[in-house]
């Protein structure tokens, strides 16, 4: 028969479980500062449940992943409590499970570019559209693009009209953060085109722009694909797809294929 062990050398291996237990931090929103040490959270730490965050505005989120539990959010919003000036979050009490799913359009092998149309619209992700900073995006070959023909985008700024045209190669075009300083809601994305009657401009799509690097994104990519303990791509795919989504915005599954090179 087996001893019973003693309800202290329980306790104590309760809390080396406990302890074992980590949260690898894949995203943060704003200012975050780990209780302990006073210092800024970063991407790629890894946090123990008993961990206190300190959120220094009510914007600020931080997603994290565990291995075999998957993707959580600590929200500042959902929070209570704590001084005007900041938010205090244990993880293990305030760790809320990201649940959503997105749907994976499939992969054509026949892709040449994206239909702008189609592309910079997303009721899902309310109209965020994840633009790659200073990377092409590949665009349909039924536009064409050169001095006469090109798109460029429109917003308001300080009441007054702006428009920009768009920097392109002759596969698709490219963001950078001088295309959208002063920016502080949506933008119309536009295309020029030559006719025989002169020129001629349309827009495409309206939507809410959020620029980051590929390879801060990437980083984070790969934290998901080490942390998550999922072996299958697809499966892998889908985790990347909605943390890519829910703190970025939409973005190509072409550009999510990158992502995970």
């Amino acid at each position: 028969m087996f001893k019973k062990l003693p309800f202290a050398a329980l306790i104590m291996i309760s809390l080396a479980f406990v302890q074992t237990e980590r949260y690898y931090v894949t995203f943060i929103k704003g200012t975050v500062l780990l209780k302990k040490t006073g210092k800024p959270v970063k991407i790629g730490d890894a946090l123990l449940p008993t961990d206190a965050l300190v959120f220094k505005e009510n914007s600020g989120k931080v997603s994290c992943i565990s291995p075999g539990k998957g993707r959580f959010d600590i929200s500042a919003a959902k929070l209570s409590g704590g001084n005007k000036n900041e938010l205090l979050a244990v993880l293990k009490s305030n760790l809320v499970p990201s649940t959503s799913t997105y749907r994976l359009s499939t992969r054509s092998l026949m892709f040449e570019g994206y239909d702008p149309k189609s592309y910079f619209v997303s009721s899902e992700t309310h109209d965020r559209i994840l633009l790659l900073r200073d990377e092409v995006l590949p665009i349909a070959p039924s536009y064409k693009m050169d001095n006469v023909n090109f798109f460029f985008i429109q917003y308001v700024s300080d009441s007054k009209t702006v428009t920009k045209k768009l920097a392109h190669t002759d596969k698709g075009v490219i963001f950078s953060d001088a295309d959208f300083s002063g920016i502080s809601s949506s933008i119309k994305f536009c295309y020029q085109e030559q006719t025989t009657s002169g020129p001629r401009s349309a827009m495409l799509a309206e939507f809410v722009p959020v620029l980051a690097g590929k390879e801060e994104l990437r980083q984070e990519a790969k934290l998901i694909a080490a942390h998550s303990g999922i072996a299958d791509k697809k499966k892998l795919k889908e985790y990347i797809t909605g943390h890519v989504f829910d703190n970025y915005g939409k973005i190509g599954t072409q550009e999510i294929d990158k992502l995970m090179q």
